[in-house]
């Protein structure tokens, strides 16, 4: 199936254009703004939007987190609505959506469409749209999906970031299936003018949370066995999270703690990305994210587990080995495999970067979101004439 944009009969000089004459006025909603996935995506689709002339806010239903706070010093307008009940949250954003009038409300992930979703349209806004941004695979978790599933007959769309989310939300209980479609995330390069970090052996990298579904485990588990092979591979972890005392004693367990880094949130992983050899990652849930995108604009190739959007990835780069989740003993073996071919790891780069650059750009992303906005907020204006 296309993306919902190559199905939009317009060209990009004639997008910019629109965009220039008639600015929108959009409201992004998030949990929070911490350092993610779906949060980094969230502020680049900020930037973008306001660099096109659009006037751009943000919500946080829970926190501010790093990067709202960049985005205040930005110049963004990001308002925290603080911890309260359901029905006192939604009355803020009730009340926050018609002091603003927003033309476009988008909802990341399905908590924010659940509390915003109905009180946009109370508000009288006449596009909501909402992004599910994780794989939604069964089994689900049925109170939280019914919620969904009613907040979303509020929404005019529901995009998954990859094709293995948007199967998953078709199947998802009572799901509103007319509306679900997929857009692909998009990563803001990795800054090559940047310091590659030293760096010593053959680097694997990891960036990302370290949370229970990232299955860390199973990497430690796989750069031990990978050691008896290849003594000179060395893990670098780039990122923080409730796992991280747990992992670095785990770390000490296996006898690795000469060759395991933990280096803790980074608010810049270029150095990381221009120094390492590798992409890892051990998920056992993912949708697309973020952080092999930016490995793939250096031309970083990957070995990564085979879940949520990973497969899609590899079969459109070439240049990422699927391995099965939870398997310690196949990663290894394709990290051995790395290693030993190390002469093969600048073609795969190669490919990396291509694939990036043709599918994986923000700007490609913002794209496909302008063009869904302008078809919903032109048909509502429509219907609302009418």
């Amino acid at each position: 199936m296309g993306s919902f944009a190559e199905a939009v009969n317009s060209t990009p000089v004639a997008r910019a254009q629109a965009e220039r004459t008639s600015p929108l006025n959009i409201a992004h909603v998030g949990d929070s703004m911490e350092m993610g996935g779906a949060e980094k995506l969230t502020a680049t689709l900020c930037r973008l939007q306001r660099d096109r002339g659009h006037t751009v806010s943000v919500h946080c239903l829970y926190g501010l987190g790093v990067l709202g706070e960049e985005l205040q010093a930005e110049g963004f307008e990001v308002f925290l609505h603080h911890p309260s009940s359901f029905l006192k949250r939604m009355r803020n954003l009730y009340r926050s959506f018609r002091r603003s009038r927003p033309d476009v409300v988008h909802c990341h992930n399905a908590t924010a469409a659940i509390m915003a979703a109905f009180p946009a349209r109370l508000a009288g806004v006449k596009t909501v749209i909402v992004t599910r941004h994780g794989l939604v695979k069964p089994p689900y978790q049925i109170r939280r999906e019914l919620k969904f599933a009613l907040a979303s007959r509020w929404c005019d769309w529901i995009v998954g970031v990859c094709e293995g989310t948007r199967t998953n939300l078709l199947a998802a209980p009572f799901a509103a299936r007319d509306k679900i479609i997929q857009i692909y995330n998009g990563a803001v390069p990795a800054d090559i003018r940047a310091v590659p970090r030293p760096k010593k052996g053959f680097t694997l990298l990891y960036v990302g949370r370290l949370a229970p579904l990232k299955d860390h485990a199973t990497l430690l588990q796989a750069v031990a066995l990978t050691r008896a092979q290849q003594p000179d591979v060395q893990l670098w972890i780039v990122g923080d999270g409730p796992l991280e005392f747990s992992l670095r004693k785990l770390t000490d367990e296996l006898g690795l703690k000469e060759c395991v880094t933990f280096f803790g949130e980074q608010a810049d992983v270029s150095p990381f990305l221009l120094a390492a050899d590798l992409f890892v990652s051990s998920s056992v849930t993912e949708g697309l994210p973020v952080s092999l995108l930016e490995a793939m604009s250096v031309g970083l190739p990957a070995v990564v587990t085979d879940v949520g959007g990973m497969g899609e990835i590899a079969r459109l780069s070439g240049a990422v080995t699927l391995v099965p989740s939870s398997d310690p003993e196949g990663m290894a073996k394709a990290l051995c495999d790395a290693a030993a071919g190390k002469q093969k790891l600048s073609e795969l780069g190669q490919l990396a970067s291509h694939c990036y650059e043709q599918y994986f750009r923000p700007e490609r992303m913002l794209d496909e979101y302008m063009s869904l906005y302008r078809r919903c907020v032109s048909h509502n204006q429509a219907s609302h004439s009418a």
